[in-house]
Formats: C-alpha cells, sequence, structure tokens
C-alpha cells in the first residue's frame, strides 16, 4: 500500500517531453520522509497499557521499527509514490478486527515476563513455551474467566502467562496520508518544475 502522487499536464503537454523525472524521484523522497515522521512523533490513539509495557514505550507504530524503515519511495516520469508492502500496514492504517485463522483463539503474550521467557527457551510460538516449560517443571491453568492463561512452578507463585481472546480490536492509526504541509511543498515543487521546464531549463 501507498501514498501516490500523478502529475496530468493538460494544454503544455506536449513541452514536458520526457516528463519530470528528477522531480519526482526528489517528491517521493519527501513523502517517505514525510511518513517516517508522522510515525517518530507518534499516530493516535496512544497505546493499551499491556502494550506501553510490552515495548517499554509509549510511542504507537515503534516497537521493532519495522513499519519505518519498510517505507520505499518509487517514481517515474511523471508520478511518484511512497509505500510499504509490510503485512501488517493495511490494518495499522484503516484499523479492523484480528482473528485467529487456525487455532480457536489469540493467545496474546501478557506481560514482559513472557517476553522474557520465550527468549529464554528459544520459544516464539505460545504452544512451544508452553511444552518447554512443562518440561521444565511448570504448571498451567485457566482463571475461571478462561482469559488468563497462568503459570506455576512448583508451589510458587502464580504468573499470568498469556491473554487469551477470539479477536483483537485495532485502532486506524494512518500514517501513509497527504496534510496540509506535505500539499503545499509538493505543489511547489512540481510548480517550479514546470516554469523551469517550460522556459527551457533555465531559472
Amino acid at each position: 500500500m501507498s501514498v501516490k502522487i500523478i502529475y496530468k499536464p493538460k494544454s503544455f503537454s506536449d513541452r514536458l517531453k520526457g516528463g519530470l523525472p528528477e522531480t519526482m524521484k526528489e517528491a517521493s523522497l519527501y513523502m517517505r520522509s514525510s511518513a517516517n515522521k508522522k510515525i517518530n512523533k507518534g499516530i493516535a490513539p496512544e497505546n493499551s497499557s499491556l502494550t506501553k509495557a510490552l515495548k517499554k514505550g509509549d510511542k504507537t507504530l515503534r516497537d521493532t521499527n519495522l513499519m519505518a524503515t519498510s517505507i520505499a519511495p518509487h517514481s517515474g516520469e511523471l508520478w511518484a509514490s511512497a509505500g510499504t508492502k509490510a503485512k501488517q500496514a493495511k490494518i495499522l492504517q484503516y484499523g479492523g478486527v484480528i482473528r485467529p485463522k487456525k487455532a480457536k483463539a489469540l493467545w496474546i503474550p501478557f506481560s514482559i515476563k513472557t517476553k522474557e521467557l520465550m527468549r529464554k527457551y528459544g520459544k516464539g510460538k505460545p504452544a512451544d513455551l508452553i511444552e518447554a516449560m512443562k518440561n521444565d517443571g511448570y504448571s498451567f491453568f485457566f482463571t475461571s474467566s478462561s482469559k488468563i492463561f497462568m503459570a506455576q512452578k512448583g508451589k510458587g507463585k502464580p504468573f499470568a502467562l498469556f491473554l487469551v481472546r477470539s479477536s483483537i480490536k485495532i485502532p486506524a492509526r494512518p500514517f501513509l496520508y497527504f496534510d496540509k504541509e506535505d500539499e503545499k511543498y509538493i505543489r511547489g515543487l512540481i510548480a517550479k518544475a514546470i516554469e523551469k521546464k517550460l522556459k527551457g531549463g533555465k531559472k
């Protein structure tokens, strides 16, 4: 998915032979930079308290920094775009509901401790982690609501391991779009390039 501009010259199109490739390249780089600035600034709504704890930070769309680094610029003679092929981009941009594809429920790490145990045992999938912990002497049980999966080692204190949900709602946090500042800059950039080209390259 991407944000894109296409310039369609009218009466003087024959005088813009070859288009404006350098200008469009500059526009695409600007669009990528603008999207990254939006992400770095933080996009509402804020993360839940659980997400903040897991990320050890409160900035949205900033976990592994994958989203920002995945945005790439593209351009041609009379068009420019900046977009990403990241799988999670669409739902982050527009929001939506995530449901399990094969399993009966989504198993969400409950806290930093769950993440630490995943690293300790080298297991990224809930089922694999549970099996490894079971072999290490842990026992497990659900709370009465069946929404929190608990773990306990021996007679130690039980702790929440996973939050179990049939679905989770992701709010829209648009990061690929034009704001007034973007539009003003790009319109000015293209206007200057057209004027220069119509004058035969002279400033």
